[in-house]
């Protein structure tokens, strides 16, 4: 079952991002995905004043950011190396701060506070069945 598939089927996250899906950077991920590997959320957000879109599949984090018209760089993080999430609002706009194991910390910018909030709950769900599948 494909990704677009898959997600049809799934209602427990409320899916609504099909036109993230159809865009070059998600085809580009998208390869990488191991066989038993799906997406469970997509946001565009900002990091580092570059725009990203950020993927979080079952098993993994992917940062996909466009530096040139013809390539993106990604960038993968497991989800055991995954430390804290930290939600910043300010009404309707919010970011998320993704800490992780080794030190590394990336914010996500510019974020409507729903979709914040959204997305840091279901790294943190992936995270629990991710820990709990081991």
């Amino acid at each position: 079952m494909n990704n677009k598939e898959y997600l049809s089927k799934l209602e427990i996250y409320n899916f609504d991002k099909y036109q993230l899906i159809d865009k070059k950077e998600f085809n580009e991920v998208e390869k990488y995905f191991l066989s038993d590997e799906y997406v469970i959320d997509i946001i565009v957000g900002e990091i580092n004043a570059f725009a990203h879109m950020i993927l979080l599949t079952n098993k993994r984090l992917f940062t996909i950011s466009k530096f040139i018209q013809t390539a993106s760089q990604i960038k993968q993080y497991g989800l055991e190396q995954i430390e804290d999430v930290k939600l910043g609002v300010l009404g309707d706009i919010a970011d998320l701060t993704m800490i992780f194991k080794n030190g590394n910390i990336f914010k996500i910018d510019y974020l409507h506070t729903e979709v914040a909030q959204k997305f840091g709950y279901n790294i943190s769900k992936m995270y629990d069945e991710f820990i709990k599948s081991l």
